[in-house]
Parts: C-alpha cells; sequence; structure tokens
C-alpha cells in the first residue's frame, strides 16, 4: 500500500504544482505558429523537425495539436505534460528504491526532479511536451538495459536492444531527453554493492556505450528521414569547431546554472542568492565526498560522478555548434547535481546519525519549499507575462471592424518592455510578441478565435509591425501598442525608460 501511495503521489505532484500554470489562458511563441501550421500545412512539422533530428517530437507534436483550435485548449497539452512529468518522477523513484536509496531518499529525489526548472518550462510550454515524453523513454530504456546486464544470453541482448531503442526514440523525440539516462546511472553508480574497480568501469562503459550507440542511431535514423531543401539546414546538427570556446561557455553557463537546482539565473542581475545557492550545493556535494566515501572505489565512483559524467549529461549540448542556454536542455545535468546533493545529505545523516523520521522531516520541508518556488516561477514568469501579451492583442483584435482592405500596425514590445523584472534565456520573463512573425501569429490566432468560420465575405486585413510608432506617411485602420505590456506586470514605464536609455 505504502508503495502504491507513494507512486500515486509523486505521479499526481507535478499536475498539483503546476495547476495554475496548466490553466492559464496563454501561448508562448511557437505555440500559436504551431496551432496555424497544423492545419494550413500538414506535415510540416514533422519535416521542420525532423531537420533537427526530431521526427518523433513533430509526429507527436503534430498529432496533438490535431486535437487544438483555440489558446485555450492548450491546457490539455500542459496537463499532457504536467502528467508525463509526473511519470519520470515514478520511473525514478522506482529505480533508485531498487538500487540502495531509502524510500525517503528516493521519493524526495523523484519529486525534486519534477520541481527542477527544466521541468517548470516543459510544463509551460505547450508545445515542449514532447520533451517529457523523451524523457520518459530514456528512464524507461536506462531500467531495461540495467535489468538486461544482470540477466545472460538472449534474455540479455532481448532487455539491451529493447532499452537501447528507447534511447532511440527518446533521442529521435528531444536529444538531450536522451542523456536524463545519465541520471539513474549516477544514482546507481554511487551505491554499488560488490563489485570491482574494474567491473564498475565496465558497468558504466557499457551503459554509455549502449546510450551514445542508440543515439548515434537515432540521429541516423532522423538524417536518413531529411528531405533536402525542405527547410534551412539547422546549425545544431554541425559539430562545435571551437572546443575551447564552447568548454568556455560550458563553465560560465550551464554548470553554475544546473549546479543552482532550483535557483534562478537573471539574463541583466543576476542576484548574489543564486551564487550563495551554487556555493551551498558545491559544498554539499562535497560532504557526500567527505563523509560518503571510505574507500578508494568509492572515491573514485563520486570523482567519476561530478567530473566525468557531466560531460556526459550535456554532451549533445557541447557538440553541436549552437549554444543553447534555456533551463529546457539542462535537465539531465541538473538531475546529475540533484543526485549528488542528495547522496551529500544522506551521507552526512549517517555520519551525525540522524534519525530517520528527521531525516524525512527535513527532506519534507524541502520539498514543500522547492513546490512553492516550482508554483510561483512558471506562473510568475511565463503564465502570467505570456497572458497579458495575448490579452492585448486578443482585445485588440476583438475591436478590429473589418472591411475589404483593412490595415493593422502592431507596435511590438522590446525586452525593456517586459512585464516581468527577471528574465533568462528564451524561457523565464521573455516576450513572444517582440518577434514579427510571433506577432503577427499571435494575432492571426486572436481573429480565427473571433472568426471560427473564416473571416467574413469581402473582408481582409494586412499586418505590419515595427519596434517603434507607425510611419507617418502611411494610414492604418488599427494601430495596437503592445508596449503597454509594461503597465500589466511587477515592473513600471518609468523603469521601462530608464533601461532602455
Amino acid at each position: 500500500m505504502r508503495t502504491w501511495l507513494c507512486a500515486a503521489a509523486l505521479l499526481i505532484l507535478p499536475l498539483l504544482v503546476y495547476w495554475p500554470t496548466v490553466t492559464h489562458e496563454y501561448g508562448f511563441r511557437d505555440d500559436y505558429a504551431n496551432l496555424r501550421e497544423v492545419r494550413e500545412r500538414p506535415g510540416w512539422l514533422v519535416t521542420l523537425t525532423t531537420a533537427h533530428g526530431r521526427p518523433v517530437y513533430g509526429a507527436a507534436l503534430e498529432a496533438s495539436l490535431q486535437a487544438v483550435d483555440r489558446v485555450t485548449e492548450l491546457t490539455t497539452l500542459r496537463t499532457i505534460s504536467a502528467l508525463l512529468i509526473g511519470v519520470v518522477g515514478v520511473l525514478l523513484w522506482w529505480q533508485l528504491r531498487r538500487s540502495g536509496w531509502t524510500d525517503v531518499q528516493a521519493v524526495a529525489i523523484g519529486a525534486a526532479v519534477t520541481l527542477l526548472p527544466g521541468a517548470q518550462v516543459v510544463v509551460g510550454w505547450a508545445i515542449a511536451w514532447p520533451v517529457a515524453l523523451g524523457l520518459v523513454a530514456a528512464l524507461a530504456g536506462f531500467g531495461l538495459v540495467e535489468q538486461g546486464f544482470a540477466k545472460a544470453g538472449l534474455v540479455r541482448a532481448a532487455l539491451v536492444a529493447a532499452g537501447g531503442v528507447l534511447y532511440a526514440i527518446a533521442c529521435a523525440t528531444y536529444q538531450t531527453s536522451a542523456l536524463f539516462a545519465v541520471v539513474p546511472l549516477v544514482a546507481v553508480l554511487l551505491l554499488r554493492e560488490g563489485t570491482t574497480t574494474r567491473r564498475d568501469a565496465w558497468w558504466l562503459t557499457a551503459h554509455i556505450g549502449v546510450l551514445f550507440v542508440a543515439m548515434i542511431a537515432g540521429f541516423l535514423v532522423a538524417s536518413a528521414l531529411i528531405t533536402p531543401g525542405a527547410v534551412p539546414e539547422a546549425t545544431r546538427t554541425h559539430l562545435e569547431p571551437d572546443i575551447w570556446r564552447k568548454f568556455l561557455w560550458f563553465l560560465r553557463n550551464p554548470l553554475p546554472n544546473s549546479i543552482g537546482l532550483f535557483a534562478l539565473r537573471d539574463r541583466f542581475a543576476t542576484p548574489l542568492s543564486f551564487w550563495f545557492v551554487v556555493a551551498g550545493v558545491v559544498a554539499l556535494m562535497a560532504m557526500g565526498f567527505l563523509y560518503g566515501t571510505r574507500t578508494w572505489q568509492q572515491r573514485l565512483r563520486w570523482l567519476v560522478a561530478a567530473l566525468l559524467l557531466p560531460f556526459v549529461a550535456h554532451s549533445v549540448s557541447l557538440a553541436a555548434s549552437s549554444q543553447a542556454i534555456g533551463y529546457r536542455t539542462l535537465l539531465p545535468l541538473s538531475g546529475l547535481f540533484l543526485v549528488l546533493a542528495m547522496f551529500g545529505l544522506r551521507a552526512s545523516a549517517a555520519r551525525h546519525r540522524v534519525p530517520r523520521t528527521v531525516e524525512a522531516g527535513v527532506l519534507a520541508g524541502l520539498l514543500v519549499v522547492l513546490a512553492f518556488l516550482a508554483q510561483r516561477n512558471p506562473l510568475a514568469l511565463i503564465a502570467e507575462p505570456q497572458g497579458h501579451e495575448w490579452q492585448l492583442v486578443q482585445a485588440a483584435a476583438g475591436r478590429l471592424r473589418l472591411t475589404s482592405d483593412t490595415q493593422v500596425y502592431l507596435i511590438r514590445p522590446t525586452i525593456d518592455y517586459r512585464s516581468t523584472e527577471r528574465v533568462y534565456a528564451d524561457e523565464y520573463g521573455t516576450l513572444s510578441a517582440d518577434a514579427d512573425w510571433a506577432a503577427k501569429e499571435m494575432f492571426k490566432a486572436a481573429m480565427r478565435e473571433r472568426f471560427p468560420n473564416g473571416l467574413p465575405e469581402n473582408t481582409a486585413y494586412t499586418l505590419w509591425t515595427g519596434s517603434g510608432p507607425p510611419p507617418t506617411e502611411y494610414s492604418y485602420d488599427l494601430v495596437v501598442d503592445l508596449q503597454e505590456l509594461i503597465n500589466l506586470g511587477e515592473r513600471t514605464p518609468a523603469e521601462a525608460t530608464a533601461s532602455h536609455r
């Protein structure tokens, strides 16, 4: 009964935490374009994502968008994402409790993973739900491979092959999702018993080898499906030519952002508290080395997990020529450091003989704080500001008087006119309507909702956008100032003007 209760709690936790974000009415950048493209250009999303090595992503996304007509119905996709993130927590908990972690520790890690900033973004961005599907495939793949290594003969080959197929599917969904298998890999490695250093090395090499072989196979299959010239070639499919520059980028951005776990970075003024959190997590991981490793074999495991496996967990982004810093690409790396931090807590509790009930109480208290942050951040920095943009555009579309040649001009907001104080990458606190194509897609979505059966006969409209007032030499039937966004959030017009200067 306790096992079923733990699984049910982990499954429902993300839905409860993210419910305000899930049910808020808003879209997020590509959401608007994809709503239109899935109907006007069937198959286009699959073609586009295949060019990025993600055919499964496109197929899943296109199939799910077939049932979504309105922006408010994007709630369905966010609900699917929250449920899948819950499955991630359940699978990780199941693997950890079988590997020597206590029930309380396994539940804590499984729950905490579902609350990481990367998970917040995946739930908050409707069309990102296949990322969660890839995470589920990666964890299921690791479970099969690990079971296969414990068997022999044909059973072993079948289980490892099945796990490899799931890895390939995860890679063809979202490449970094496949690397999430590193999280249970580290958790199992740290607590392996009855093995030698040589057997540890074989086990680790075999796991990473199966993962990389499967990912390469998935990428090759995706590459074979690409239609030449159908879309511009994606830069992220090219290898990084400057390894040293990429290493420095890794040290400046992904590494501290991942070690910070639940603390958010800021594009303009990262708070000092962020670096205190980073230092605290590093200290916690160090306690794992001091208190949790007593033999050279255990110390070597910890060093491999802390110094080598982070490069494995972020290998796709390190190898690609792009420099993506969004939190949705950091889930494998953040999960790895979360396990190391929990190992430090576990070792410290054992060293100081902390009673299990006290340990459970501390972990429960931490989860309550993390759940509060996970509920507030995507709501305040994604759902509500994006909802403000959608409300402005929807209201403008509602008052438009159509003629045979209606001219509409949208004044796009720059980042200075955002409604949030904090902003990071293309996720937290960012804008949708600052891009010409996105502003137009938002207005088109609003007009489709106003006229679900198409525009009235003999009417049409043309959209124009700019980051400033419309040209005086032209006459427009409707001018929409989306820079009013600054009046709907926590910043003031004076702050926007000052930052613009």
